[in-house]
C-alpha cells in the first residue's frame, strides 16, 4: 500500500510539471493567435477574438493550480491535493469544452467572414471605418488578394464608383495610385498589375487553420489533465483514508 502512495504521488507531481508546461504553452498559443485574429478582427466575430483570450487565461489558471497539485503530492496534504482534484475537474471541463466550440466553430468560418466582407467592401474609406479600412489594406497586402470573391467585387462601391479604382494594396507594387482605374480594363490587363483573386478563400484557410490548432490543444490538454485527475484523486482518497486511521 506504502509503495503504491509513494508511485502515485511521484506520477501526480510529474503530471504537475507537464501541467505547468501544458499552462505555458496555452499561455503562448493564446497570444500567438490573438496577435494573428487583431489584425482581422474586423472580419471576424467576437467569439474568434474571446476563444485565444480564453487560452491565456486557462493557462494562467492551469499555471497557478499546478501549485496546489505539487504541496499536496509533496507534503501529502489531503486538503491541498482535494483542492487541486477540484479545480483540474473545472478546468478539464472548460478546455474540454472549449475545444468542442473550437471545432463547431471552424463549420461557421465562411459564413462570418464572406458576411462582414460584403459590409467592409461598402464601408471602405468611409468617415467612422477607419478600422475596416486598416484591416481590408492589410488583408489584401498580406495575403496577396483583392476583394472577397475577386477584385472586381469593387466595381459597385463608394469607394470606387467614380474612379473605377481598387484600393492600391490589391497591386503587386507598393506604388501609391496603383490602382487607380483598373476596373477600366481587361482582366489580363488588371493581371499584369494586381492580384485578381478574391480574399475569402485565402482568409478561410487562415482562420480554420488556427481553429483546429486551437481545438486540438484544448482537447489534447484536457485529456492530459484528466488522467492527471484520475491520480489526484486516487492520492486524496488515500489519504484521507490514512488520516482516519490516525
Amino acid at each position: 500500500m506504502e509503495t503504491t502512495m509513494k508511485c502515485v504521488k511521484y506520477l501526480l507531481f510529474t503530471f504537475n510539471l507537464l501541467f505547468a508546461l501544458s499552462g505555458l504553452i496555452l499561455i503562448i498559443a493564446g497570444g500567438v493567435i490573438q496577435g494573428i485574429y487583431a489584425e482581422y478582427l474586423d472580419f471576424l466575430g467576437d467569439q474568434f477574438f474571446n476563444t485565444p483570450i480564453l487560452l491565456i487565461v486557462v493557462g494562467c489558471i492551469t499555471f497557478c493550480v499546478t501549485f496546489f497539485g505539487c504541496c499536496g503530492a509533496i507534503k501529502e496534504n489531503h486538503c491541498m491535493t482535494l483542492t487541486f482534484s477540484v479545480l483540474l475537474a473545472v478546468i478539464f471541463v472548460i478546455e474540454l469544452g472549449a475545444g468542442i466550440a473550437a471545432y463547431l466553430l471552424k463549420s461557421e468560418v465562411r459564413q462570418i467572414i464572406e458576411v462582414n466582407m460584403e459590409k467592409g467592401l461598402t464601408n471602405y474609406e468611409s468617415r467612422g471605418h477607419e478600422g475596416v479600412t486598416k484591416t481590408w489594406n492589410i488583408v489584401q497586402h498580406e495575403l496577396e488578394c483583392c476583394g472577397a470573391q475577386e477584385y472586381k467585387d469593387w466595381i459597385n462601391t463608394t469607394f470606387s464608383v467614380k474612379t473605377y479604382s481598387v484600393p492600391d494594396s490589391c497591386c503587386f507594387s507598393d506604388v501609391q495610385g496603383c490602382g487607380e482605374g483598373i476596373l477600366r480594363i481587361s482582366e489580363d490587363q488588371a493581371s499584369k498589375i494586381i492580384h485578381v483573386n478574391g480574399c475569402l478563400d485565402k482568409l478561410e484557410h487562415l482562420i480554420s487553420s488556427n481553429v483546429e490548432v486551437i481545438g486540438g490543444i484544448g482537447i489534447a490538454i484536457a485529456f492530459l489533465q484528466f488522467i492527471g485527475l484520475i491520480f489526484a484523486c486516487c492520492l486524496a482518497k488515500n489519504l484521507k483514508k490514512e488520516y482516519e486511521t490516525v
